[in-house]
Parts: C-alpha cells; sequence; structure tokens
C-alpha cells in the first residue's frame, strides 16, 4: 500500500516515479508486473474518468429538494425540459450516465445539429437570423434520406464522410463559397459531437487533409461590367435620381453617396445623421417566426466592423435635406404610409430605374461595390476605404469589391499610354 501511494495514474495511464525506463507502455506492465497497479484499478479509474466525462455533458443543475430527494432538468428531443429524481445524489448520477449512454448509441446527426444550434443561441453565440440561416442550410446539405444522415454517427467513417462531401458537391454543383458553407456546418457538428463522445473524427484535420481538385467545383464566371456601374453611367443614374427625389430615389442616391448596405441604409433615424456623417448602428434582418420568414430590424449591424460612422461628400447635404422635408416626423429615414421601406423594395426600384435608362439590370449590392470601385481608383487610404466600407481589412474590398468601371474608350487610352514601345 506504501509503494502504491506513490505511483499515480493520469487520463493517458502515465506513471510518475523516477524509473529509467523506454516508454509508458513499458511503464505501465511494470507497475502492472510490480503489483503496484492492477487492472482492476484500472477499469476503476477508467469507469470513474468516464462517469465524469457523460455528467459532463450535463448542463443542467442538480439540487437537492425540501423532500430530500435530488432533482435535475433533462432536456428531451422536442426541446422540453422534464424533471428526474432519485433519492441520492449517486443514484441521480447513475441514472444520467445510463441516460446518456444509451442517448450516444442513437444519436445521429441530426440530433448533435439541433443541439449545437440550440446551445449557441442559448448562450447568445450567435444572432437569431444566423440561427435560422444555419438550420435553412442544414435542411438543405442534410436531406433526411441521405445515407450520412440515416448512419449512426458514431458509425460513420472519414470515407463516408469524403463520400458525402464529394457527391454533394458534384450533385448540387457547388461553388467552392458554398462549400465553404457546408464546412462550417460540418466543422461545428462533429467538434460538438466529438464532445459528446458521438465520433472519435477529428474533423478539423480531417478538412485539413482532404484533396479536393479545383475543377470539382462549379465555376460562375461574372460579367464584370454588371458587377459596378461603368464610369459612363454613373452620371446618368445619378442624374435621374436627383431629378426624381421621391423617398426610393433618394435612398438609392444616399447609397451611392456612402456605400453603406442597402439594409443598413433602410434602418437608419434622424438621430443617426450627424452634421458631416452618418452613423451606423443597425440593420434589417430575416428571422423565421411561427415557420415564416419575417423582415425586422436588429439594432446590431452585420459585422462587429458594420459598426460605425461613414463620412459624407458634400453632395450628401442636399441628398439628406430632401429626405428629411419628404419625411420630417418619421422614426425612420425613409418610409411609406407610415412604415418603413423594406430593402427588397429598393431592388425592385432599382431594376425600373435600369430598364428606363436603357441599363443592364444591377441590384442595390453593386451601387456599395461601385462605391467601394471608387474610393480604390481615387487613392483613398486603405485603412480608411476599410472602414467606410464597415470591413475589417481592405482586402476584402479589393478581393470582393473592387472591379475596373473604366469605359472602353478610358481603358484604350490608358492602354496607349501604357505600352508605347
Amino acid at each position: 500500500e506504501e509503494r502504491k501511494t506513490k505511483f499515480s495514474i493520469d487520463v493517458e495511464f502515465k506513471i510518475s516515479f523516477k524509473v529509467d525506463i523506454a516508454n509508458e507502455k513499458e511503464v505501465l506492465q511494470y507497475a502492472l508486473d510490480s503489483g503496484i497497479i492492477t487492472v482492476e484499478s484500472i477499469k476503476d479509474v477508467v469507469a470513474d474518468m468516464k462517469k465524469k466525462e457523460i455528467l459532463a455533458q450535463h448542463s443542467q443543475k442538480i439540487w437537492q429538494g425540501l423532500d430530500g430527494n435530488w432533482h435535475t432538468h433533462i432536456i428531451m428531443e422536442d426541446g422540453k425540459r422534464v424533471v428526474r429524481h432519485r433519492k441520492t445524489r449517486e443514484e441521480l448520477e447513475d441514472y444520467l450516465v445510463d441516460y446518456y449512454k444509451k442517448l450516444e448509441e442513437s444519436v445521429y446527426i441530426k440530433d448533435v445539429f439541433w443541439k449545437w444550434m440550440n446551445e449557441k443561441l442559448d448562450y447568445g453565440e450567435i444572432k437569431k437570423q444566423s440561427y435560422d440561416k444555419y438550420c435553412a442550410e442544414f435542411k438543405r446539405f442534410f436531406p433526411r434520406d441521405n445515407f450520412i444522415c440515416i448512419k449512426k454517427m458514431k458509425n460513420i467513417t472519414e470515407e463516408d464522410l469524403e463520400r458525402f462531401i464529394k457527391t454533394t458537391i458534384r450533385d448540387m454543383e457547388l461553388t467552392r463559397k458554398a462549400y465553404s458553407g457546408l464546412v462550417t456546418l460540418l466543422n461545428g457538428i462533429f467538434k460538438y459531437g466529438k464532445k459528446m463522445g458521438c465520433t472519435t473524427i477529428s474533423i478539423s484535420t480531417f478538412i485539413k487533409d482532404l484533396y479536393l481538385p479545383k475543377n470539382i467545383f462549379k465555376k460562375n464566371f461574372k460579367d464584370r461590367k454588371k458587377e459596378v456601374f461603368m464610369e459612363d453611367e454613373i452620371p446618368v443614374i445619378i442624374g435621374y435620381l436627383k431629378g426624381n427625389p421621391d423617398i426610393w430615389n433618394l435612398a438609392l442616391l444616399l447609397q451611392f453617396e456612402t456605400g453603406a448596405r442597402i439594409g443598413e441604409i433602410s434602418t437608419l433615424k434622424k438621430e443617426d445623421i450627424k452634421k458631416h456623417s452618418i452613423l451606423i448602428r443597425r440593420t434589417e434582418v430575416k428571422v423565421k417566426v411561427d415557420d415564416k420568414w419575417k423582415m425586422t430590424v436588429s439594432e446590431l449591424p452585420k459585422t462587429d466592423a458594420g459598426y460605425r460612422e461613414i463620412i459624407l461628400p458634400p453632395s450628401a447635404e442636399w441628398t439628406i435635406s430632401k429626405i428629411l422635408t419628404l419625411n420630417p416626423d418619421g422614426e425612420f429615414l425613409f418610409m411609406d404610409k407610415g412604415k418603413r421601406i423594406r430593402e427588397n423594395t429598393y431592388n425592385k426600384r432599382l431594376n425600373r430605374i435600369c430598364d428606363k435608362l436603357n441599363l443592364p439590370h444591377r441590384t442595390t449590392h453593386k451601387i456599395r461595390k461601385t462605391y467601394g470601385t471608387t474610393l480604390l481608383d481615387s487613392d483613398v487610404n486603405d485603412s480608411f476605404v476599410a472602414e467606410q466600407m464597415g470591413h475589417t481589412d481592405v482586402s476584402t474590398t479589393r478581393k470582393l469589391y473592387y472591379y475596373s468601371n473604366k469605359s472602353y474608350k478610358t481603358k484604350v487610352s490608358q492602354i496607349s499610354e501604357a505600352i508605347d514601345f
């Protein structure tokens, strides 16, 4: 007994004593042969560790009631909480261990996903609109009859994952960007599942090692002329907006002058207008309420970097004065018949304007790209460009928002000046 107390066994059965032995297996064998530990004692330690791991999954409070019994809640599949109680804490913990062991045996990907999502929402790690987005993407990528969804999670192998990923990319014709959404879900599900003890797969390592050739992804070839308003189109559409200054056109004009997201524009209030700037403090979001999608106002911008102050050009003074003249007392700057104008109506308005001016259809997001392109072409400081756009880094602006909007005549002139051999 005295010798045994000089040794301790941790999670990996390491034994702490000073003996010059080559490796841990030899250490363990030495301890067994010497009678320092027994197989039974190891089993007891492992069982105790497993019990602690299982109980660590239980996030609900355990308490002793006035009746002397021990109580706790468990979360059912439908999200409802039910009470369970036993005479002693040990009996209650034994019940919980058996409950979670049986649960692990019948856990599928959908079970882990919903538990992971609901926990993130409960802890405030994600917003409701992000929760709804992830749920919609899960239903898209993981249909009920998919082979990986009808297989118990503990039985899913890395070969299954590779087959699932490749067939999903092929059958759904995913772009690399769409694939990144699938990876986000897989990472979350399998990391959470590993924590629950439902899988041994290290998803980060698996994704890192998975080879996917470039040609497996669908390629979207963009017409660069339709990504921004061209330099000769800008004065045409600006002239139209100023010449027809109703509340919708003024909102589009203000977007040209600020580069703000249209969801940010549609939720602006009079209090956000400063002398030479506007404050971005909220945005429009889509959330699911009673199985129906609803557009509402979030009191937070789309991203942390989206919380910003946009410096206004001198021309915006006229725009804002016109807006306040049309809507002097409204809660929001842009309202019609006492209601806030939703962002989707601005795209419809922009399409009608493009038709009138014989311009290709573009969305309001292309106005934002036009603004970013104009700032970069005007040699505005990189960090300032990122601030105005609400990006954490100007590389985002350059990679996703910058397109040459020079006219064909300008391009010919620039090449002629640059290439003169």
